[in-house]
């Protein structure tokens, strides 16, 4: 999800797309619809992106979650949900089976995060925990 206005939608696109592709995600939604004309799932609302994926478990990103990523275990197959910054309100979507998780900083703050690095620390997190 993103805030139409703060940057051109093709831009914010290629702060996700260079991520996403370094760490080879199957599927790419954006929300709200741009009208951009790229590689990405254009969806009106991010309920839509989870509606069309009923079998992955959803993990939301969210500065409020009881789960700091250090402890967290990634699901095999997800869908990973991240705001305009991971300080968005997303657990007001969270369902019963539903994931969240906070990235923590040193600094003590949270939420102060663009999505664009919570994307990257999140698949970062992801691979390197698949290796052990």
């Amino acid at each position: 999800m993103w805030e139409l206005g703060w940057s051109a939608p093709i831009t914010e696109y290629d702060l996700w797309d260079m991520v996403i592709r370094d760490f080879c995600v199957d599927e790419f939604y954006m929300s709200p619809v741009s009208g951009i004309q790229r590689t990405v799932t254009e969806v009106p609302d991010i309920t839509d992106a989870i509606a069309a994926n009923p079998n992955l478990v959803v993990v939301f990103v969210d500065e409020h979650a009881d789960i700091p990523l250090a402890d967290f275990v990634h699901p095999k197959d997800a869908l990973y949900v991240f705001g305009k910054a991971t300080c968005s309100a997303f657990l007001s979507m969270k369902r019963e089976n539903d994931l969240a998780v906070r990235i923590e900083t040193n600094s003590g703050s949270v939420g102060l995060l663009w999505a664009p690095q919570a994307v990257a620390i999140i698949l970062y997190d992801r691979l390197v925990k698949s290796w052990r």
